[in-house]
């Protein structure tokens, strides 16, 4: 995951907060038990990537085939995601290998689930916050319910040229578009059916067997951890600076340079951690 994809993942992480229910905000379900999207990858990068959900988003497959051209030199990718409420495996089908770690957002619910009804309120209140400060800070916005795409209300996040539209309430992104030194990439849901996500495609690629990650694991413990510990208390000592993302102090209106440098450290930390 490049720096922008993990900067973008960090404020969808936080938009369930906006519709908080249950025992976590990431207990809200789709609006569908089963689903299949298909996607049309365009720009310096082109393919097809098709998403299968199940159990109202808590099991996804992923499947991406790409090329990509850069200076007459071609390079192809042809990978499968698999995540579960524990695991995220993730095989690349040309080399043959695939790794398992844990489940960074496992780790964020069991954390969540142990802190008192008073923190817990704290770390809705805050993530909320959090998700328009950090974009805002990047000259970006967070937007629920900007547009509907295939028949779903999404919600539109912008930050460091990269626009998503969420189905809103959620991570699953409809439409993503990023344009880097003049460059576009653009991945578009062509097409939705609610079913046809079989069990098989959940099933490992024949013949390789993910091996565990211990150092994933570690970093997805440390995430959970500090990503709790910020939303619990963002203004503290040890949030501003172990933090998973930088938040403005009150009355800040831009995400100052030593917090970019934090969030950079942070990026680099975490790189390869959940897979494209």
């Amino acid at each position: 995951m490049n720096p922008r994809s993990l900067v973008m993942f960090c404020i969808i992480l936080l938009i369930p907060f906006t519709g908080a229910a249950g025992d976590s905000p990431w207990d809200a379900r789709l609006p569908f038990k089963e689903a299949v999207i298909t996607y049309k990858l365009s720009g310096m990068e082109s393919g097809q990537e098709k998403l299968y959900i199940r159990d109202y988003g808590k099991k996804t497959a992923r499947y991406r085939t790409t090329s990509t051209t850069v200076l007459g030199i071609t390079q192809t990718t042809d990978s499968v995601e698999i995540v579960t409420p524990d695991w995220v495996y993730s095989f690349d089908l040309k080399e043959g290998t695939g790794t398992r770690s844990v489940n960074p957002q496992k780790l964020m619910i069991e954390e969540y689930r142990a802190l008192t009804a008073d923190e817990k309120a704290r770390v809705d209140a805050n993530a909320v916050r959090l998700a328009g400060a950090l974009a805002g800070g990047l000259q970006g916005t967070v937007q629920p319910d900007a547009r509907t795409i295939l028949g779903y209300s999404c919600d539109r996040v912008t930050a460091l040229g990269t626009s998503a539209y969420t189905i809103h309430n959620s991570g699953i992104a409809l439409l993503t578009e990023s344009t880097i030194m003049g460059v576009t990439i653009t991945s578009t849901a062509v097409a939705i059916t609610t079913q046809g996500a079989d069990e098989s495609y959940f099933e490992f690629p024949r013949g390789i067997d993910p091996q565990p990650s211990p150092e994933k694991d570690e970093t997805a413990a440390m995430i959970a951890n500090q990503t709790i510990a910020l939303l619990k208390d963002p203004q503290s000592k040890q949030a501003g600076r172990q933090g998973l993302i930088g938040m403005p102090s009150a009355g800040q209106e831009a995400i100052q340079e030593e917090d970019r440098q934090e969030m950079q450290k942070a990026m680099e930390t975490i790189k390869g951690l959940f897979g494209n």
